[in-house]
């Protein structure tokens, strides 16, 4: 067992790896809104340059036919979470988004006992219930009442249920899949519905400023094919629930980002609930991290 704490080091890197890069999309995303773009023609043009990535950075043989009809159905349901986390964007200021967004460590650890996918612990609990009421207390010093409409909300809490959904049915149904191929194939499902929502609706075009079309890569590269792959590898080595509250973290990433350049002011409750967030990710990962210190200490 001398080979499973760096395992953990590993997984427990690529899922802050992810964090980072999954939590500066808000602040890409507000950038795109600002110059004009709309969030459906946001969302296609973000599967499209993905999908390209990552059909050049995975060139081996595609799994069987019914493997890849149960990746694309995992997909599906990512493609609900995007649309949903972009229309909440839209709606409210990026911190208050991904607050209201990381309720769902709460339901991933619930979603993943109901299918067996990992025992509820009391660790695993105590933990994401940490990160749960750390992102009440930072929403609560950003004065919802003031002036967060309450459809924005809804979409952010649907896309906090979708996204424990998804989390879980990729770590139950793409677990023997490599993560490379498990991202290709959600990114060939969102890029195809996406467009097909966008053509439906406002249309596939992006205004001509740069910084729409630099926005727009941003999110698709950075935030697409980094976050997806590194937290789905990730995933795959300390388990949905961990990886979830560890991915909390996000908050943070996007509050420091949201305060550096679009000015939104943190306020000391939001500190507060900062420092909750940590202790619950210092919490869950506690024993993976005792392992790693011992192993380091021992002589080679």
């Amino acid at each position: 067992m001398a080979h499973v704490p760096r395992h953990e080091a590993r997984g427990l890197a690529l899922i802050a790896l992810s964090t980072l890069a999954y939590g500066v999309q808000p602040i890409f995303g507000k950038v795109a809104y600002a110059a004009g773009v709309e969030p459906l023609p946001l969302l296609a043009w973000r599967y499209l340059i993905a999908l390209v990535f990552l059909e050049l950075l995975e060139r081996g043989p595609r799994p069987p036919l019914r493997v890849r009809l149960r990746l694309w159905a995992i997909g599906s349901v990512f493609v609900v979470n995007s649309i949903a986390y972009f229309m909440a964007l839209d709606a409210l200021p990026a911190s208050v988004t991904v607050l209201v967004l990381y309720t769902y460590p709460v339901i991933v650890a619930l979603f993943a006992a109901l299918a067996g996918v990992e025992p509820l612990t009391w660790r695993s609990l105590l933990a994401a219930l940490g990160a749960f009421a750390g992102c009440a207390l930072t929403a609560g010093g950003l004065r919802l009442h003031a002036g967060a409409p309450a459809r924005g909300v809804a979409w952010a809490l649907a896309a906090a249920l979708v996204y424990a959904g998804f989390v879980v049915l990729s770590s139950r149904f793409g677990k023997d899949v490599p993560a490379r191929v498990l991202a290709l194939h959600l990114v060939q499902v969102a890029a195809l519905l996406c467009v097909v929502f966008a053509w439906l609706g406002p249309g596939l075009s992006l205004p001509r400023a740069p910084r729409a079309w630099l926005a727009v890569a941003a999110i698709a590269v950075v935030s697409t094919v980094v976050s997806m792959v590194a937290f789905l590898a990730g995933m795959a080595l300390v388990g949905p629930s961990r990886a979830s509250v560890l991915s909390s973290l996000e908050v943070l990433v996007t509050l420091v980002f949201a305060f550096l350049l679009l000015r939104e002011r943190l306020t000391p409750p939001q500190w507060a609930g900062a420092a909750l967030i940590l202790g619950a990710v210092a919490f869950q990962n506690a024993a993976a991290l005792q392992q790693i210190l011992r192993r380091r200490s021992q002589p080679n």
